[in-house]
């Protein structure tokens, strides 16, 4: 072969080369192939975002302002809003857009303290992070949150879910877990012109609003959430239309959060025909006073019941909150002052077995994939016969966990004593229970004399398909409150911890979610991602071994490769030499 020909096939061979190129990345460019490899589907949205996002009427546009000199842990959570939000451009490239902003890209203190005030008046509140440099440390504030704007709406998102101004890596790591679902909500909050209605029953020595602030704040952004009282009124709950032989309820669902005195008949009556009528209802309720001030004062006390009136209401829809008290191995802790030691005396904690803690094992959508929940003087839950209501345990105690029946001794030295969990255990008891189905009133074959005859009363026998969740504590939606400070703490704080570390809080939200109907967004937020954290030690000891072999494999790999090349063009070449000769 003449050196001309040869030329010319290599010629031909580079242009082919590239043709295929230049017609692969023209395909890549219209047509996208996209394959999420993680074992937990990390990169592909759940079908009820894509849902959304595909049925998007207008665009919308998410302005992050997680971006800049950001740590690690930080610039994690911002690839996985970019990660995010790439997917939802995939799905719908016209109507998502976004950008990344830093509000301290500008080098004049002044300007950075303009965006900050209007940052925060816009709703999005900032961190305080600590950067290491060549001087040592230094201070900067970050906003780790987005503005979603869709058509003349704008709602702020808060990507780190933190009340602590400085941030840790397990809490960035359960906020990267809930990036779609903060985003999602966000676009569908926007986008929504009609809210559910939710009220917080108030008139039976309920908690406070402070106590209950928590959850009210985060249900708000869902929903309109109002504080209501009876009073006797038929018509506190619902009203009456005329072309209707029923009732119309004025609120979508009620939250009765541990009520402390007597609901009366006509009370009872009203939110017996809200239930008829198709409401909803999560009962946070005690059945058991552990007399918590003469706790405090003499070191112990003695629990008795509660008669509030609300039981045969229950009985009716199929369950009963039993007059007992739950003592669990798996509990939260307290802090005792012990022996003096010296001048003083020793603070040390002990576990608290009238607070179980409960590790939810279902996968219904209420509690799949949440933290434990934690209970204080919680009561068992016995499921009764209904044949129309379908009852799901959602929260159990542990296997080790017994009840004692009304009346119960709470004492601190319960702390130094054995209580036999071993031997006396009755497992799994039923602290949480949802009821499904279509109910039977409570006034069945015995509605008020009083009521017989009025037309505006419209008496209803049985509801349509509705739902309600019964849970045998009312401090589980309650969070703590510093009185002195006027401040409360994000439902789920633990005060020993310093950090927000049990579920209470995505338990009272998935269980809204699911009560209303927005399956959508239990599945977003129920949606495991395992973050796999490097061993630091091994990152330390072998960071120069890694170090030599992600830079030394590639080198010799493509020195490898050259010389293969080589000798391949050189038998080429021989094979027509030795052909001649």
């Amino acid at each position: 072969m003449s050196t001309r020909s040869k030329r010319i096939t290599d010629l031909t061979e580079l242009f082919v080369g590239i043709g295929i190129v230049l017609l692969l990345l023209f395909i890549s460019s219209i047509a996208r192939l996209r394959i999420d490899l993680t074992s937990e589907q990390r990169y592909t949205l759940t079908p009820a975002t894509k849902e959304l996002v595909a049925g998007l009427e207008d665009v919308v546009y998410v302005k992050v302002y997680l971006t800049g000199e950001l740590p690690a842990d930080l610039q994690q959570l911002e690839r996985a809003t970019k990660d995010v939000l790439d997917e939802m451009r995939a799905v719908n490239d016209v109507r998502v857009q976004y950008s990344f902003v830093d509000p301290n890209a500008s080098p004049d203190d002044k300007t950075r303290r303009e965006v900050y005030d209007q940052l925060q008046k816009q709703g999005l509140t900032y961190s305080s992070i600590r950067i290491k440099d060549k001087g040592g440390f230094s201070e900067r504030i970050v906003f780790p949150g987005a503005l979603v704007t869709y058509r003349d709406k704008t709602v702020p998102v808060q990507l780190l879910k933190t009340q602590l101004r400085t941030p840790d890596a397990d809490i960035v790591s359960r906020s990267i877990t809930n990036v779609e679902y903060e985003l999602a909500s966000a676009i569908r909050q926007a986008g929504t012109k009609e809210r559910a209605r939710i009220a917080f029953l108030e008139g039976h020595g309920e908690l406070a609003e402070i106590e209950t602030a928590d959850i009210a704040n985060a249900l708000s952004a869902l929903y309109d959430v109002r504080r209501v009282r009876i009073d006797d009124r038929i018509d506190a709950l619902s009203h009456k239309n005329e072309q209707l032989p029923h009732r119309l309820n004025d609120y979508d669902a009620l939250i009765i959060a541990k009520p402390d005195s007597a609901f009366s008949d006509r009370d009872r009556y009203v939110i017996d025909q809200f239930v008829m009528n198709g409401g909803r209802i999560l009962w946070c309720v005690d059945a058991m006073d552990p007399h918590l001030d003469s706790l405090r004062r003499n070191q112990f006390s003695t629990a008795t019941s509660l008669e509030l009136g609300f039981e045969e209401l229950l009985f009716a829809y199929g369950a009963r909150v039993n007059k007992d008290l739950v003592l669990d191995r798996s509990c939260a802790p307290i802090e005792l002052f012990t022996q003096p030691y010296g001048n003083q005396r020793k603070l040390e904690r002990f576990p608290w077995y009238f607070e179980p803690v409960s590790i939810p094992h279902s996968a219904h959508p209420i509690v799949a994939n949440i933290d434990p929940v934690h209970f204080r003087f919680v009561s068992t839950i016995d499921t009764i016969g209904v044949d129309s209501i379908r009852k799901t345990v959602l929260l159990t105690s542990s296997p080790q966990s017994f009840a004692q029946r009304n009346p119960v001794r709470v004492s601190l030295n319960v702390v130094d004593m054995d209580q036999g969990f071993e031997r006396r255990s009755t497992p799994y008891l039923s602290l949480a229970v949802l009821l499904e189905g279509s109910f039977t009133s409570a006034y069945h074959d015995r509605i008020p004399a009083a009521f017989k005859g009025d037309q505006d009363v419209a008496f209803r026998d049985r509801s349509p398909r509705t739902a309600q969740l019964v849970i045998a504590d009312g401090d589980v939606i309650a969070n703590r409150v510093d009185a002195a400070k006027g401040m409360y703490y994000m439902l789920g704080f633990d005060r020993y911890a310093n950090a927000k570390i049990y579920g209470n809080r995505e338990l009272i939200l998935n269980a809204m979610n699911y009560l209303l109907d927005d399956r959508s967004l239990i599945s977003i937020r129920s949606r495991a991602i395992t973050l796999r954290q490097l061993d630091a030690g091994r990152v330390e000891q072998e960071r120069r071994s890694w170090q030599a072999i992600n830079i030394g494999v590639p080198l010799v790999l493509v020195l490898a490769l050259g010389i293969a090349y080589q000798q391949h063009r050189r038998r080429a070449n021989a094979a027509p030499q030795n052909a001649r000769a």
